[in-house]
């Protein structure tokens, strides 16, 4: 079973004053010195000396896939309003890669690492986040990043209003905590509810608790064809939508779902469980399905470097997030299921290895050609080719 670990952030900048918290849109923002900027003539800049431009903070990370464009464009929006507008992205990274992004991604956009002292300000938990100012020191608006365009930019800068999403949060939603607790923890259960108002798509595979591992899967907040590609554990790369995509949108919090199995042996029998109860439900079904398409082969280099990685770990863990990847006692297939998440076409393991491992795999995203050389250091390489492999086919 694979565990999917969904990693949430809480991200700050540095405030002199704390009076306020939580800020809306329409407060102004109290006195801010912004510290440790990396990208600016100075360290430290006070958020008066910017009273009469626009400020765009982007709470962002260099892991986080979505993130990366949405940092991209404004960037370029930096350049279109250099005198009049200052984007300031404020990064969950370590240091070294951050200053790598940098130099990789010449603009003028500062940066700097999170600290803890905004969270009172603007408090998160979801990626991408971000605040206009405007030039009177009000906010205009806290709304995903990617919503931010040139005439938005333009209008906050001429004083006129402006209506983006609002980026509506449950800070107060606990994710490490059992969304569906139950007094009996050995009955049997399948549970389909709506969506959870202000809480990000994550899913829980209880790998390390001994009361559910092998018997239990939580679902929250997503789609129907998202529950499907879950439960037979298939990836974006590996599914065809035979079905109108829109009617299914993610964005419209009426299609979004929670689900919760939870199984009397650990069997793992949860998974199908989950798709019988989506087939019972709703009008929109999934089926697997052989086709030969553009793949990725995974094989091996140096068989030498491979068999150290062999399992000397007494228990399973598994987690990645982005470029990072940490597991003991892992199948191959379930790396190479990783690998699919970072590549634009499906994985397919043809290196015949069968014992347990355990990896340690991080790559540099702004280093062209990591990818391949990190692979190459566990003795294994990626190669295009064309296979027949089982898809998972959405259809009404």
């Amino acid at each position: 079973m694979k565990n999917i670990t969904i990693v949430l952030m809480l991200l700050a900048l540095t405030s002199t004053t704390y009076a306020q918290s939580n800020l809306k849109i329409g407060d102004k923002i109290p006195t801010i010195e912004f510290k440790n900027l990396l990208n600016s003539e100075a360290v430290t800049v006070s958020s008066t000396n910017l009273k009469g431009k626009v400020i765009v903070l982007d709470f962002w990370a260099t892991w986080c896939g979505p993130c990366i464009p949405a940092m991209k464009n404004l960037i370029d929006l930096q350049d279109d309003f250099p005198n009049d507008m200052q984007v300031i992205g404020i990064a969950e990274d370590k240091p070294e890669r951050l200053q790598r992004f940098i130099d990789n991604t010449p603009s003028k956009a500062w940066f700097a690492l999170q600290t803890k002292e905004l969270e009172e300000l603007f408090p998160y938990k979801i990626l991408s986040h971000a605040i206009i100012i405007n030039p009177k020191g009000e906010i205009v608006a806290i709304t995903s990043t990617d919503n931010i365009t040139k005439d938005i930019i333009q209008k906050v800068k001429d004083g006129k209003t402006i209506s983006l999403p609002f980026k509506q949060e449950n800070t107060k939603f606990d994710y490490d905590a059992d969304p569906f607790p139950q007094k009996n923890t050995g009955l049997k259960r399948v549970l389909l509810k709506g969506g959870i108002e202000g809480v990000a798509s994550y899913s829980k595979g209880y790998l390390k608790d001994k009361t559910y591992n092998g018997r239990r899967i939580t679902i929250i907040n997503q789609t129907v064809p998202s529950m499907y590609r879950n439960l037979y554990q298939m990836t974006y790369n590996r599914t065809v939508f035979n079905i109108d995509e829109e009617k299914y949108s993610y964005e419209n919090p009426k299609n979004k779902y929670c689900l919760d199995i939870i199984t009397e042996k650990a069997d793992g029998s949860m998974h199908e469980l989950g798709i019988k109860k989506l087939n019972e439900t709703f009008p929109v079904k999934a089926k697997l399905e052989k086709q030969k398409i553009p793949v990725y082969v995974l094989s091996v280099i140096d068989k030498t470097k491979l068999k150290k990685l062999v399992s000397t770990a007494k228990e399973r863990n598994f987690e990645y997030r982005g470029y990072e990847f940490h597991a003991k006692k892992i199948p191959m297939k379930e790396f190479a299921a990783y690998i699919e998440n970072e590549t634009p076409v499906p994985v397919v393991d043809e290196t015949g290895f069968s014992a347990l491992l355990d990896i340690d795999f991080v790559f540099d995203p702004q280093k062209k050609g990591s990818f391949k050389e990190e692979l190459a250091k566990l003795g294994l390489k990626l190669s295009k080719a064309e296979r027949e492999v089982e898809l998972l086919v959405i259809y009404e």
